[in-house]
């Protein structure tokens, strides 16, 4: 796969997020994606352990629909940016790090950690059927996420 075009991929699902664009953030996933946030360490089983979110298609439906129609409403939402860094390309694994600012009401939240994407060859562009998010403080109690991360 071309570097370039992965790079692309990449910085668009993070705009995409940032600016809470979620049908669309959806649009860029495979129907068998698995999106993945592993708790406490980052190589855990998660059909035997924790993990903050283990999500297939139909789970990030509904986390979407909650995000879009649940207790928040649009002047709630955290503003957001990431930055995407040490992009490293393995096949069909791109793994990259993040730093992710977010500002809900008075407070400022920093996230940072490293991604793992696989991406497939689609009609119109890539795809990416995992996403897998080991975040620094995996270890630490987490508060509900309202966005996507």
């Amino acid at each position: 796969m071309d570097h370039r075009i992965i790079e692309q991929f990449l910085y668009r699902e993070a705009r995409l997020a940032d600016e809470h664009r979620l049908r669309d953030w959806l649009a860029l996933c495979t129907d068998d994606i698995l999106y993945w946030i592993p708790a406490g360490a980052d190589e855990i089983d998660p059909a035997r352990q924790v993990s903050i979110v283990y999500d297939d298609r139909n789970r990030l439906l509904d986390r979407i629909g909650y995000l879009e129609t649940g207790a928040l409403n649009i002047d709630m939402r955290s503003r957001m940016r990431r930055v995407i860094s040490n992009i490293e390309i393995d096949g069909d694994e791109v793994s990259s790090n993040f730093i992710l600012v977010e500002a809900r009401e008075d407070q400022q939240y920093i996230w940072c950690g490293r991604t793992i994407h696989r991406l497939r060859e689609a009609e119109g562009g890539l795809k990416m059927c995992y996403k897998k998010v080991l975040l620094v403080n995996n270890a630490q109690v987490m508060p509900v996420f309202q966005f996507i991360i």
